[in-house]
């Protein structure tokens, strides 16, 4: 079994890795179940896109960053929305290290997750600050 990833092993500026995941049929539909398919309903929409960003970053961020140690905790985060994916478009999404420090005796961790389409255009940008567990 691999080691838990420990605030030693972050370095700023380091990138930590990528996940290639598509915005496929199933995606698509699910969020058509929450925000329906035409405008009127909410269909590419402000909410849409943030929650679909959201959803690509985090799955991004807990395929890179395993195995974590328990009780880290999501301290904050601030994203910027670019456009929305295609459906059936391949999201590319890079997580890097930005800073760690210690405040107040916590271990803080500032991860960045950048997300392009098929094309390279920007999808969205985030930062993540979290509290490091070990």
């Amino acid at each position: 079994m691999k080691k838990a990833i420990t605030f030693a092993d972050f370095q700023a500026g380091a990138v930590l890795g990528e996940h290639i995941e598509a915005y496929d049929r199933n995606l698509v539909n699910a969020w058509q179940r929450i925000f329906g398919s035409a405008p009127a309903d909410g269909a590419n929409s402000a909410a849409e896109a943030a929650s679909i960003a959201m959803v690509l970053a985090m799955r991004a961020f807990l395929t890179v960053v395993a195995p974590r140690p328990p009780g880290n905790v999501h301290a904050r985060q601030q994203f910027r929305l670019d456009t929305l994916p295609q459906p059936g478009e391949q999201v590319r999404t890079v997580v890097s290290c930005v800073d760690k420090q210690v405040k107040r005796e916590r271990l803080y961790v500032d991860l960045r997750v950048q997300g392009s389409g098929d094309d390279g255009r920007a999808l969205f940008t985030g930062c993540m600050s979290l509290i490091w567990a070990a």
